[in-house]
């Protein structure tokens, strides 16, 4: 699946947002070089954060971070919600505008996944 996440932060609301969208069409999984746009990614679910509370977990690291990030309704994958906090702590600290936009295709992390599996024999 073809996912992509919006971070968005209002500084007058003191919230701090993610967007989840994925491409839901089949076409994308037929062609491995298919380069999806804007408008083929579906809205399929949006989190809400206190921005305070966000801030107080990047001082207490990434493992903290992720547990404030997931919830029962947002739960990416560990090797996902690492790159999400990281892009997170970056967002925060000031590194990007008030949207960041972070895109994965799983078919890579299964073919890393894959590539480990080799490499250890297992």
């Amino acid at each position: 699946m073809l996912q992509r996440y919006d971070l968005v932060r209002n500084d007058k609301t003191n919230r701090f947002s993610i967007k989840e969208f994925a491409v839901l069409e089949t076409r994308s999984h037929k062609r491995v070089d298919y380069k999806p746009s804007r408008e083929d990614y579906s809205l399929i679910h949006e989190v809400s954060y206190d921005s305070k509370k966000i801030r107080a977990a990047i001082l207490e690291g990434q493992d903290a971070l992720i547990s404030v990030l997931r919830s029962g309704d947002f739960f990416p994958i560990y090797p996902y919600a690492k790159i999400i906090a990281r892009g997170v702590i970056e967002f925060f600290n000031g590194k990007s505008d008030k949207v960041f936009e972070l895109q994965f295709d799983d078919r890579t992390l299964l073919s890393t996944y894959a590539e480990d599996q080799d490499k250890t024999g297992n």
